[in-house]
């Protein structure tokens, strides 16, 4: 079953590899259809979204915790794509300093019981038995997942931070009505450089039910085909009053039906500013950037 498994997925991979050689392009007929359009609908829509969800008062926390299970589907486990090996079906704690890339994964379940995984200032760092003590750990999966785990929880406020964000037009999807909001940096036809946002607004709700987005800065070299991926959010209200994701989906391509899933992951027990902010900076001597790269910080 294993040697199938893997057949079929790389089946599949070469199948996108011969898809397309180019940069993934997320804007809507709308959207190119109208070039010149200002970014005054595009910006207010978010905003409103941002607060009918409660992540104003989200992003004036210092520091917040989460309990996350990841759920792979089979085949997909096979491939060299899980930024945190051992999490499948096992609890992790997640612990993020708010509007920044700085934070911490701690396995609470599985072979890797104990041990912390963190990101500071764009450091990677390791502890497992002694967890007073902590060393450098420069692995790129997990460099490149807790910095992108922290975004997507936090990414109705943190778009707002996008140099390009765009009126997209409509659409329906499951038979509910959206508005869609393009955001990315730098330019708005697609590159190399920046990745983009496609962001689903609920008509109904105001909620952002889903995105899509293009990812560039992969851990391992991917195929533009499975550089193209759809985020579903199932929301609850938290006891700061912020609907925060209780399940995210992982989705290649489009947006598809909930069960076409590549893996999901569940989050409960969200606390926030019940520990010491120090916790998620162990190393001395590293400079702060915030919600800046090292390229990007003044």
């Amino acid at each position: 079953m294993m040697k199938l498994l893997i057949k079929i997925s790389l089946f599949f991979i070469s199948i996108l590899l011969l898809q397309s050689c180019k940069s993934v392009d997320l804007r809507s007929d709308y959207l190119v259809n109208n070039p010149d359009q200002a970014d005054t609908k595009g910006r207010e829509l978010l905003e409103t979204s941002m607060k009918k969800m409660g992540y104003d008062k989200f992003s004036n926390t210092d520091v917040y915790e989460v309990t996350a299970q990841f759920n792979w589907k089979k085949g997909w486990l096979v491939m060299p794509m899980n930024a945190f090996p051992g999490n499948n079906k096992n609890d992790l704690q997640f612990r993020f300093a708010t509007n920044t890339f700085d934070g911490q994964l701690e396995y609470l379940e599985g072979r890797k019981k104990g041990i912390i995984q963190g990101l500071q200032s764009w450091q990677g760092y390791k502890t497992s038995n002694d967890k007073d003590r902590f060393k450098k750990h420069q692995h790129d999966r997990y460099i490149w997942g807790l910095a992108t785990y922290h975004y997507i929880l936090e990414s109705p406020f943190r778009m707002l931070e996008a140099t390009v964000i765009r009126y997209a037009g409509e659409k329906e999807f499951e038979n509910k009505q959206y508005d869609l909001v393009y955001a990315t940096w730098g330019s708005e036809a697609p590159n190399n450089q920046y990745d983009r946002w496609l962001i689903y607004i609920n008509k109904e709700t105001g909620f952002i039910d889903l995105t899509e987005v293009t990812i560039n800065d992969f851990f391992i070299t991917m195929p533009k085909g499975l550089q193209h991926g759809t985020v579903r959010f199932d929301r609850r209200e938290t006891s700061i009053g912020t609907y925060l994701p209780s399940k995210v989906s992982i989705q290649l391509l489009s947006p598809k039906k909930e069960e076409s899933y590549v893996y999901y992951f569940t989050l409960s027990e969200y606390k926030f500013d019940e520990f010491n902010k120090d916790l998620l900076y162990p190393l001395e001597g590293l400079p702060l950037y915030g919600n800046s790269k090292p390229n990007e910080a003044h």
